[in-house]
Order: C-alpha cells, then sequence, then structure tokens
C-alpha cells in the first residue's frame, strides 16, 4: 500500500486558469515605465494584474529590463500572487520579445501591442544611463518643472 503523504497533487498552471490580464500601474512601476521609456525606449516595460475568476486569487505580471546594476542586464518575465511582499519570481532573457514569450505560454499574459523587439545590446550601459535620468529628474524637481 502506498505512504499518502508521498502523493503529490500537481498543481494548476496559471495558463490554465481563467485569468484576465490587464495592463495595470502602481505609483512605483509607472515610475519604471517612464524610466525605462526614456532610457531603452518605449515599449520595454510593461506591468499586468490579473484576478483568476475561479479562485479569486490576483496576480501581477511584470516584462521589463532586469539586473541593470550587474555586469550583464538582461529582460526579465515574472509572476507573483498578491498581495505580495517580495518581487515577481521568473526567467531572465537576451531579447524582450522572448521575456513576452514566455509570460504568454507560461502565465497567459498578452503580448503587449506596443511591445518593441529590444535586445540585450540594447541595455549596454543602462546603469549610468538610469543614473543620468535619475539626476535630472530630480534636478527638475527641485527647480519646480517637468519636461
Amino acid at each position: 500500500m502506498r505512504d499518502m503523504n508521498l502523493i503529490r497533487l500537481a498543481r494548476e498552471k496559471l495558463i490554465e486558469k481563467d485569468i484576465d490580464w490587464r495592463e495595470v500601474y502602481t505609483d512605483k512601476t509607472l515610475f519604471l515605465k517612464e524610466q525605462f521609456n526614456d532610457t531603452v525606449g518605449p515599449g520595454s516595460y510593461f506591468r499586468f494584474e490579473g484576478e483568476d475568476s475561479g479562485s479569486g486569487n490576483r496576480y501581477y505580471c511584470i516584462l521589463g529590463p532586469a539586473k541593470v546594476h550587474k555586469p550583464r542586464a538582461k529582460f526579465f518575465a515574472g509572476v507573483r500572487k498578491m498581495p505580495a511582499t517580495f518581487s515577481a519570481g521568473g526567467k531572465y532573457f537576451d531579447s524582450m520579445d522572448q521575456a513576452a514569450k514566455y509570460a504568454r505560454e507560461t502565465w497567459g499574459v498578452p503580448t503587449p501591442k506596443a511591445l518593441r523587439p529590444y535586445t540585450s545590446g540594447q541595455l549596454h550601459g543602462i546603469a549610468d544611463k538610469i543614473k543620468a535620468w535619475k539626476n535630472k529628474r530630480e534636478s527638475l524637481e527641485e527647480q519646480g518643472t517637468e519636461e
């Protein structure tokens, strides 16, 4: 007779759930979207939220640049159940297309129409670009002006 403690039931994958994903930004992620739109280009950062109609569980998904302060920046596709105290878990990719494809095939997140086919080559020097962008933004805020 089998020990019932050894039997594990497979968890249902997010792509198998009825989740209606919508592009939604928080204050913090809107800041990141603006930052990456200006430093990488439009269509380089996306955030989605969705609710599983069966369980009522809510999730968010991030697509965009990551590891920007590491030796080699990458693109990231990650998901997390909400409310979340930790950042999304996922995978790193050499292109935005690969990240979006993974999110679509793994979690059912739609590919954004505004997505651009950026590659990790376009992230070269991103840490310095972000630093300059933040400095410029802080300077404009101190002057009370916006671009």
